[in-house]
């Protein structure tokens, strides 16, 4: 992945196509580990001197390590919100997924937070730019998760999206890095995405489930409407999974169709993925 993100490495090449890494690619790689370890992003660190990564990992070795100071608060993330402090938003944000991994990250911080942030702001404490804010510094903190994992031949494939006129895509973000974490390969193709669109992306990529955010700001009637379509259009074998609060409102009675309300519910239905040998 980073070869073809970053230019590097760029190894050797045996005559039956394995790569050759030299001395001097492992020796940048320790450093790069290291320094994503400390909290820096690929694209901060990849591609930088030796010398220069060499620096940056030993000031991140000698500063408090986020271990010492504990896991980020969600009341520390709303006090920082609070004080328009970004960077320090930012900072607790990468400090919680070098603690916790992508998979907590995501049930521990990440979901409670966008929880929150919308009591907050329906409470008056918050304003809309705060809930943006957060949901843009989420969002980048999910992409650099999600990049530390490459699609496996072979894996489960979920394409994940939202019918017409839901544009909420967040859960969408942390449903992709869950999915990659339990080594799912997740087809992200977006909000407010027409039935048709949905059914014809499915066929190409030949997902084994469609996974769907249906909020509580849905037409449900409409939901309905479109799912029953997509049932008929789908190939049998491919499974419907409904996310999202308003999901469990739908009263939808098919086997093809799956609520996923829950992190535990999404396990479940994670176990029931075809997986190859």
């Amino acid at each position: 992945m980073w070869e073809r993100r970053y230019g590097f490495p760029r190894p050797e090449r045996t005559s039956g196509g394995s790569r050759l890494y030299s001395e001097a690619d492992v020796e940048i790689l320790r450093l790069l580990t290291q320094a994503l370890a400390h909290g820096y992003r690929p694209g901060e660190v990849v591609g930088k001197p030796r010398e220069e990564l060499s620096r940056l990992v030993l000031a991140a070795s000698q500063a408090p390590t986020p271990a010492a100071t504990g896991t980020p608060t969600l009341a520390m993330f709303f006090a920082s919100l609070g004080r328009d402090e970004l960077a320090l938003v930012r900072a607790d944000l990468r400090k919680a997924a070098v603690l916790l991994g992508p998979k907590r990250f995501v049930v521990e911080v990440a979901h409670p937070l966008c929880l929150r942030v919308g009591e907050l702001w329906a409470e008056g404490t918050l304003e809309v730019r705060h809930e943006h804010m957060l949901s843009e510094c989420l969002s980048a903190q999910l992409s650099v998760l999600r990049s530390a994992y490459e699609d496996r031949p072979g894996a489960p494939r979920v394409l994940l999206a939202t019918l017409p006129n839901e544009r909420h895509g967040l859960g969408l973000t942390m449903a992709e890095v869950y999915l990659a974490a339990n080594y799912v390969t997740p087809i992200l193709l977006g909000v407010d995405t027409p039935a048709e669109q949905i059914v014809k992306a499915a066929r190409a990529h030949a997902v084994d489930a469609v996974g769907l955010l249906v909020t509580q700001a849905s037409d449900l009637k409409a939901t309905k409407t479109h799912v029953r379509w997509m049932l008929g259009e789908l190939p049998r074998r491919v499974r419907i999974w409904v996310g999202g609060k308003g999901g469990t409102e739908l009263g939808l009675r098919d086997d093809a169709v799956r609520i996923v309300s829950t992190w535990n519910e999404m396990d479940e239905a994670i176990a029931t993925l075809p997986r190859g040998p």
